[in-house]
């Protein structure tokens, strides 16, 4: 049997494949490198996922694509935790959630791949393999676009006064917000940007009614194509692919933004899961 995992900052999909095709499917926290260590990834791994799948010796491979699995040194703090749970599985690969992104999104076409959710990255791929990436800065740096980001954004734009009245007291009613208890979970709680990519929701929920919230949306997606897609020299020339859950569900203006700058707008899709079972099956 096969286990295939597409793991973000915030979750991982899980797939268990059988000949006769998946027969376990379910979710667990993100195992991004970054953000656990080789003890705090095998711990969910014995927790959320040994109790969910029957059988477990029988697992002979395990494809793991992950958010933070960019780099050598970060892919073997992943590798250990999983050695150190399925000792009998032969073949065990930790791949950039970049690649997996790429398979579920272009198979063996050529495209831009964008990944938009918690955190964001992009790459060119040729329809076997990554040709070039942007770096990925994380949530204080980077991730332009993603809803770490935006809810970054938004936060700044609360505490600054800067968000409509009537909205603002919308979003102090639902959240029961202080600036002490933005900077406790900012500065010293675990995750902040869960915590950032949180208030998407919230977003989501009151866009299409909210001017705000639509500018707001659009110039992270702005950013984010002036930031890594526009950097590519063949952009002009292949499609623009997205996954994750923030360009999934604000695709209409993703695609506002994407052909306002003269791109192709291709496939979108909110998690890379099923691509990854076609291609490993």
């Amino acid at each position: 049997m096969k286990l295939i995992a597409d793991s973000g900052s915030t979750k991982t999909d899980w797939r268990l494949l059988s000949n006769g095709g998946v027969i376990a499917s379910f979710s667990t926290e993100g195992l991004n490198p970054y953000f656990k260590n080789t003890a705090e990834i095998q711990h969910v791994l014995k927790l959320e996922v040994f109790s969910k799948i029957e059988a477990v010796n029988t697992i002979s491979e395990i494809y793991f694509y992950g958010a933070g699995c960019s780099s050598e040194s970060k892919n073997v703090v992943v590798l250990k935790a999983f050695e150190n749970v399925f000792l009998n599985t032969k073949t065990i690969e930790i791949n950039h959630d970049l690649l997996g992104a790429a398979i579920a999104l272009c198979g063996n076409e050529k495209g831009i791949v964008a990944i938009l959710g918690t955190g964001s990255n992009s790459c060119i791929y040729d329809g076997e393999r990554i040709l070039e990436e942007q770096n990925s800065l994380g949530y204080i740096l980077g991730d332009e676009g993603a809803g770490s980001f935006i809810g970054k954004q938004l936060m700044i734009d609360y505490l600054y006064g800067k968000i409509p009245q009537d909205l603002s007291h919308n979003l102090e009613m639902e959240f029961d917000l202080s600036k002490e208890s933005i900077l406790d979970r900012v500065y010293k709680q675990k995750l902040p940007n869960r915590y950032l990519a949180s208030y998407m929701k919230w977003i989501g929920k009151h866009i299409k009614e909210e001017e705000y919230l639509q500018e707001l949306v659009k110039n992270a997606f702005e950013i984010f194509i002036k930031e890594h897609i526009l950097n590519y020299n063949i952009v002009k020339e292949i499609s623009f692919n997205c996954v994750g859950s923030v360009g999934f569900y604000f695709q209409d203006l993703l695609k506002e933004v994407v052909e306002n700058n003269n791109l192709k707008m291709g496939k979108v899709i909110q998690s890379p899961i099923e691509g990854m079972i076609d291609f490993h099956r």
